[in-house]
């Protein structure tokens, strides 16, 4: 098994009305000519959670970060005018909290961030996902 250090929150970069799944963003990532899908899992807007790259293999979610990180991405992120806005769903959240919940078992040590934490020309994935950790274990 990897060394898991990060596990970093992605958002597809799509509006609300656009419900995709591990399936078109696999299509996506194969068209850009990488291999698969580069996230390990996708979260779409009902809250399903769908496997994409299994963990013991590196992701392509983040330049330079692949080899020690986990990608979990939310089904949503721009608004109608394909401006970043944090429209994911209650069911979304959940589910984030509870996947990462069960990662963070797994890899106790590895810290929760945003895509946005690591390029400063991402609003990936629109919001401040340290500090929603933060508030939702109330530290």
């Amino acid at each position: 098994m990897r060394t898991i250090k990060k596990i970093i929150i992605h958002c597809s970069a799509t509006p609300p009305s656009m419900d995709i799944g591990a399936l078109t963003i696999n299509s996506w990532h194969i068209q850009r000519g990488w291999s698969r899908i580069g996230y390990h899992a996708v979260i779409r807007r009902n809250g399903r959670i769908e496997d994409g790259r299994s963990i013991e293999v590196a992701g392509a979610h983040v330049k330079g970060h692949n080899a020690y990180s986990i990608g979990v991405c939310l089904i949503g992120g721009i608004d109608k005018d394909g401006k970043p806005d944090a429209n994911f769903t209650a069911e979304q959240y959940e589910s984030l909290r509870n996947l990462v919940s069960s990662y963070k078992d797994e890899f106790p040590e590895a810290e929760i961030i945003g895509h946005r934490d690591l390029d400063p020309h991402k609003d990936c994935p629109c919001f401040n996902v340290k500090e929603y950790f933060e508030v939702i274990n109330g530290n």
